[in-house]
């Protein structure tokens, strides 16, 4: 088995980096200083499991060379950069290439279907808090569970990605096939659209937020806004997503959220993927969300003045 890892953040350095270390033929595709820093030394994983570092594999982003035995393609990058990798991607699919899409937010999977078929893509969440601390340098500081499932329905049957699922588990990595992905989809956003964009408008960590009353009630009044455009587009989130979704354990409430450390390092947000989706869908469905609006706005004002 061959994988690609497009996207060396802290998913991709963290899943590529375990498949690596069990020896499965793995090529990180990187650029500016990740690319030298993986070039040049090793990949460092700090975990929760056990630090490790090793070589890698990596190719150079800007420069591709055709290659279409590729597997899979762990795609791990920000939802904003998605149009500007689809050169890249497309230099690296093969007939048989699967796109594994871990990006945060719901369409992604759409546009890449769009692109290269839906029967090449397969959608995935990552429940796991992994930090980006320097280039080639992450740390796993809270465990849980990748999902996985076929886009394509008719493919869901076939069994294809079992022996994806078998090397990651092999790797350590705790992962769940499912035949409903788009519904994970939508799970998974209920807790990034709820604690992403508050946390970073207030420059707050999950704990925070939940102990200030002000926060605490915008935080309810998002996640209510969340459930009614979910029922009304025909998604059930299941409970065991809503109940202590505002009373997370204490790891979790010294959570500092993706959308506040990109915010803190300049990087573009995920604004549109986590906050725009759910808005464009609630006019669609006529779900009234006044307060994800609202953040929206002023999360669009703060990435204005913080470039």
């Amino acid at each position: 088995m061959k994988i690609g890892v497009l996207g060396a953040g802290a998913i991709g350095c963290y899943y590529g980096g375990i498949l690596a270390k069990e020896e499965v033929d793995v090529t990180f595709i990187a650029k500016g200083q990740t690319l030298e820093r993986l070039r040049d030394h090793a990949l460092i994983v700090k975990s929760i499991n056990g630090d490790f570092s090793l070589p890698v594999k990596v190719s150079n982003a800007e420069n591709l060379e055709k290659d279409r035995s590729f597997d899979y393609i762990l795609l791990a990058i920000k939802s904003t950069a998605l149009n500007a990798v689809i050169p890249e991607l497309s230099v690296l699919m093969g007939p048989k290439t699967k796109v594994v899409s871990l990006l945060n937010g719901i369409g992604n999977e759409e546009r890449l279907a769009e692109v290269f078929g839906a029967e090449h893509i397969v959608g995935g969440s990552a429940f796991i808090s992994i930090i980006r601390e320097a280039p080639g340098v992450v740390n796993h500081v809270g465990d849980g569970k990748l999902v996985i499932g076929e886009w394509e329905e008719e493919n869901q049957a076939n069994g294809t990605l079992h022996e994806l699922k078998e090397a990651l588990v092999h790797s350590g990595a705790e992962v769940q096939i499912t035949n409903h992905i788009r519904q994970i989809k939508w799970e998974k956003l209920l807790w990034n659209i709820t604690y992403n964009p508050l946390t970073a408008l207030t420059r707050t960590r999950v704990g925070e937020a939940l102990s200030d009353a002000d926060l605490h009630g915008l935080l309810k009044r998002i996640s209510e806004e969340f459930l009614s455009v979910a029922a009304k587009s025909g998604i059930q989130i299941r409970e065991q997503y809503i109940a202590g979704l505002l009373t997370p354990d204490e790891k979790i409430r010294n959570h500092k959220t993706s959308m506040l450390q990109d915010l803190e390092n300049g990087r573009e947000m995920e604004v549109d993927a986590i906050l725009g989706f759910v808005i464009q869908t609630a006019d669609q469905c006529g779900a009234h969300v006044p307060t994800i609006e609202t953040i929206y706005h002023l999360l669009r004002y703060t990435e204005r003045q913080n470039q």
